[in-house]
Parts: C-alpha cells; sequence; structure tokens
C-alpha cells in the first residue's frame, strides 16, 4: 500500500540534511573536543565514514523494497513476530532519543539565554509546536524545512566567518596530543550520535516520489559528505578560537556566537544566533515524532497515524522531564548509553533484515 503522500527527491535529500544535521551542529563540538581535544575533528570524520555503511545498507533496503519502510519490509521478511520485537525495541531507543533532544534543547535555553525559566516550560512548547507540525505532515515538514535549512547553514557560516580574526591556528596544534585512543573514542560516540541516526530515517524514504533512483542515492551520499564537512569545521573553528577552553564549554557553538564584535554596529547577537541553532534541533526533533509515530502506527497496525501523535508527544515529554536529574545524567547518557543502544537495539536488527534479505527473492512490482 502506497503512501498518498510524497515528497520530491531534492526534499527527501534537504530532510536527510536537516536531520543528520539538526542537533548535532549545536550539540556535537563540545563532547566531541571534550573526549579527543584537538583531534576530535578527525573523530569526527571516522564517524562519519560509518555512517556512509548504515547508509548504504539502508539505501540498498530500498532499492529492494522502495514503497516500505524499515518496519514494513521488516514484517514482511521476518513475520510480524520479528516486526513486534525489532519495531518494540526501535521505538524505545527513539523514545530515549527524542527526551534527550527535548532536554538538551531545554538546557540550552536555561544555561544560555533564559536561565531563570524552568525546563517544564521550554519542553512542552517545543514539543506542542513539533507536535503540530508533525500532525500537518510529511509535505509541509518538507517545505518548512527546506528555507530553514539554508538559513541554518548560512548563520553558521556567517558566525565563522565574523570571528576570522580571532582564529589562531596554532591552537589546532598538537592534533593527536594523547594519541589514537581518544580519538577512536570520540568515533564510538559518533557512531551512537549522530550518524546512526541515518538509520532512523529508513522509515521516511517511502514517502519519496520514485522517478530517479540512482541520482538520489548519490545525492544522498554527498549529503553525508556535507554534514561531515560542517560539522567537522565546525569544530576546528571552535578549538582555533576558544583554545584550551573549548575542552569545557558545553556549547562552543555558541560561545563563538557572543564573541562577534563589529565596533557599535553589531555586537550582543547571540541571542539572534541561539534562536537560529535551536530551530535546528526543533528540525530534528520534529522528524524524530514523525519517525515515532510511523513505528508505533505501522507494528500495532493503526490506521489513523495522526491519532498516535499528540499521545507519543506527552510520553517525551514526561520522559524528559523524568529522565535526568542534572546535566551530568544527560552527558553520561549521550556519552556511554547511547552507542550501545543504538548499536543492540537498531544497528544489529538492520543488518539481521539486511542479511535475511539476501535469501529472499521479492517481487519488485508489489506495492
Amino acid at each position: 500500500m502506497k503512501n498518498k503522500e510524497t515528497i520530491s527527491t531534492w526534499q527527501m535529500i534537504v530532510l536527510f540534511q536537516a536531520f543528520i544535521t539538526g542537533s548535532s551542529i549545536i550539540n556535537i563540538q563540545g563532547p566531541f573536543i571534550s573526549l579527543a581535544q584537538n583531534g576530535a575533528w578527525i573523530s569526527l570524520l571516522l564517524a562519519n565514514a560509518l555512517g556512509f555503511i548504515i547508509l548504504a545498507i539502508v539505501l540498498w533496503l530500498n532499492g529492494k523494497y522502495p514503497d516500505l519502510s524499515y518496519i514494513q519490509y521488516t514484517k514482511r521478511l521476518l513475520g510480524k513476530g520479528g516486526a513486534y520485537l525489532f519495531g518494540i525495541a526501535l521505538v524505545l531507543l527513539l523514545f530515549q532519543i527524542t527526551a534527550n533532544i527535548t532536554h538538551g534543547m531545554g538546557q540550552f535555553f536555561s544555561t544560555s539565554m533564559m536561565k531563570h525559566t524552568p525546563l517544564y516550560v521550554f519542553h512542552f512548547l517545543i514539543l506542542f509546536v513539533a507536535a503540530l507540525t508533525v500532525k500537518s505532515g510529511i509535505e509541509v515538514m518538507a517545505r518548512m524545512f527546506h528555507g530553514l535549512l539554508y538559513v541554518i547553514l548560512f548563520i553558521i557560516s556567517f558566525i565563522i566567518l565574523l570571528n576570522l580574526t580571532h582564529f589562531h591556528p596554532e591552537y589546532v596544534l598538537p592534533v593527536l596530543p594523547m594519541g589514537w585512543k581518544p580519538i577512536l573514542h570520540g568515533a564510538y560516540v559518533g557512531f551512537g550520535f549522530p550518524y546512526m541516526d541515518v538509520m532512523y530515517f529508513a522509515m521516511i524514504l517511502p514517502y519519496l516520489q520514485h522517478n530517479c533512483d540512482k541520482p538520489f542515492k548519490r545525492w544522498m551520499y554527498v549529503g553525508l559528505l556535507i554534514n561531515g564537512f560542517i560539522l567537522a569545521t565546525t569544530i576546528v573553528a571552535c578549538i582555533m578560537i576558544l583554545g584550551p577552553m573549548a575542552m569545557v564549554e558545553k556549547f562552543p557553538i555558541f560561545q563563538l556566537a557572543r564573541m562577534i564584535e563589529i565596533g557599535e554596529i553589531i555586537q550582543r547577537v547571540e541571542s539572534v544566533f541561539g534562536m537560529a541553532l535551536v530551530v535546528a534541533s526543533f528540525m530534528k526533533l520534529t522528524m524524530m515524532l514523525f519517525i515515532i509515530n510511523e513505528v508505533v502506527t505501522q507494528v500495532f497496525d493503526v490506521q489513523d497515524k495522526r491519532t498516535m501523535v499528540f499521545p507519543n508527544t506527552l510520553l517525551v515529554y514526561l520522559l524528559s522531564l523524568t529522565m535526568y536529574q542534572n546535566e551530568i545524567e544527560l552527558g553520561e547518557s549521550g556519552l556511554i548509553m547511547e552507542t550501545i543502544l543504538a548499536f543492540s537495539l537498531a544497528f544489529v536488527p538492520l543488518l539481521i533484515v539486511a542479511i535475511r534479505s539476501l535469501f529472499v527473492k521479492e517481487n519488485r512490482g508489489h506495492t
């Protein structure tokens, strides 16, 4: 059964870029630099290479089952029992990750911009708007995020360019101050976030208009490469501008915005940049809610998908307020648990489904 809504190839590429760049443009620099120090950009590129492996598997399965999502072809290959097992494991993981993103956005507001406003206010407003966006459908999301992504990329470039006078290339050296072990540790963390997210995007691919498969796949790989370049560039910029201070800053890219000052014309503009960075996380959060809704409705065969949007959002809201008591617990979840959970609950099932598909001949004419 085909999805009623469809989006163009370019809109799908834009959604993919917004999805994998989204919240990582705010959250990735601090953890990577604290783990790998001056070699953080190498860790990011290694993690990006692992993302290509995940993307290759996802696109190969999408080529075999172009009208089916991950849950739908899991049902076809492993039966309802396998789909229930892998689907429930995946949706639990997605709830945890989405709650993390929500909590991270709330922390960004409460620690950097509005320190006296309680977290539950931010969480409620962010999730409510995201739920309304999800309910409007994938076509509306694609049109909305198309322009927002360009704005975000322009603002990030603007932040870096206006800080050119603060660049200190010598801060990047030595590149491997503590050898390769911290570099590999950073790549391990990057596998869980943001590059395991590529697998979750398999739930959105069936909405693509199937009119040019090969260019689409090439552009997906190009999009992943661009993502690696953007994130690595922001990491290098944070190191060259902040130096050793980059290792202790939670949001280094926001600190770069605070440093912008051109005479009496351009100064104290970090709030504008901060809101733009939050929009990037909002796009990621909205798409995660959309994917959660897709997984839940497909696993449990819910006919009207939109009826589950607000119940799923409410659960994310409750989790975002109750899972962590402080920033340290959230950091431990991201640095320690997320990769383990993503590997065991998402990547291993994806491999099992892919291996199973090797031994099953499918009629490409089915819908």
